[in-house]
Order: structure tokens, then C-alpha cells, then sequence
């Protein structure tokens, strides 16, 4: 696998700081840390923007999401308010994570503490095909083209669901009545 090449640039307050490293091979997300000049009081409910010490150059075709660290969120309460948040390729200004405290505690946030982890996954550009009332399901190659309801199917299916199972049953239900209906007509 080919590994994309990032662009990084360290901020004043990330000079001497490290920067952002994989808990292992196995784990997915970049580390990101808190690049304060002192520690920080975050009271219950507070939301922070906390500086993570560089910028980044994401190249076209994919983007950056910072998501919260799993241990600070489960321990502390601390995570990421506007999660994932969307890092494009054409952004290159400081990074920044809005960190808010949901604990019933306040929580003191010191320099190098772990607070995010930056994923980058593959986002290419689309280009719609857009159909007509009657091409949803001729022709359909693949089972997400022959999903498609109509407008009254949909406001009927849009009642309260009370499980995932009964969730996949009604669309189950659904296609199946929709083929039904298309064979019938043939």
C-alpha cells in the first residue's frame, strides 16, 4: 500500500512539540495532542478550541476527519464537539480540535495530553446520474439502484422505527413489493 505524503507545517506554539504518530501499526488514526502553554481548566458543559501545534496540506482526493480519542471521552468526558470534523485539501490553516467537556466534572487539560485522532480516508469526487420516475429499478446492476421509493412509499415507510431488524424488514418488504409491481407489469 502506498502511503500518501502529507504536508505538515509546525506553528508557534508546535515548535518543540511532537508531532502527530500511530498508537501502532494496527491503529488508524494519527494521535493528536494538546500544544498549550499551560494547563487549562475545561468546566462541565465548556467547550475549547485547543491548538495541536502544525497545519496540514491534505492532498486531492482525500480528507482529513478528527474524531474523538476513544480513552479521553470514556474516561474523562472530553470529545470532540463538531466530530468528525472535515479537514479538505484546500484548507491550510492551523488545526485547531473544539474539544467539550460532557462529564459532570471539570476536567484539567495539560501540554502533550492526547485529545483527538486525525483519520485519513479516501473521498473522491462524484458525479451524479440522475434518473427519472420508472428507471429505479430497470436495469438495475447493483441492489442500491433498485432502492429507490417513491414519494409515497417513502412517507409511508418514514413511521418510527423501533429496531434495526424491523428496519431491514420493511425494506426488505418494500423491494419486494416494488418487484412485484415491475413484474406484474411486464
Amino acid at each position: 500500500m502506498v502511503r500518501p505524503k502529507i504536508l505538515i507545517k509546525r506553528t508557534a506554539d508546535g515548535v518543540d512539540f511532537r508531532l502527530p504518530t500511530y498508537e501502532s501499526p494496527y491503529h488508524t488514526g494519527l494521535r493528536l495532542s494538546a500544544a498549550i502553554s499551560q494547563s487549562i481548566k475545561i468546566d462541565v458543559g465548556e467547550r475549547l478550541r485547543v491548538p495541536v501545534g502544525f497545519s496540514v496540506g491534505i492532498p486531492l482526493g482525500y480528507s482529513g476527519l478528527v474524531v474523538s480519542w476513544p480513552a479521553l471521552a470514556a474516561e474523562h468526558g472530553m470529545v470532540v464537539s463538531d466530530a468528525p470534523h472535515v479537514i479538505n485539501p484546500a484548507d491550510r490553516a492551523p488545526l485547531f480540535v473544539l474539544l467539550h467537556n460532557i462529564s459532570s466534572a471539570q476536567f484539567v487539560l495539560r501540554r502533550g495530553d492526547i485529545i483527538a485522532q486525525l483519520l485519513l480516508v479516501e473521498t473522491p469526487q462524484i458525479s451524479w446520474q440522475e434518473i427519472t420516475a420508472g428507471q429505479e429499478t430497470a436495469g438495475a446492476e447493483t441492489p442500491t439502484e433498485a432502492l429507490f421509493l417513491d414519494e409515497g412509499t417513502a412517507v409511508a415507510n418514514s413511521k418510527p422505527i423501533h429496531s434495526p431488524m424491523e428496519s431491514t424488514r420493511r425494506v426488505k418488504r418494500s423491494i419486494r413489493e416494488r418487484y412485484k409491481k415491475s413484474d406484474a407489469s411486464e
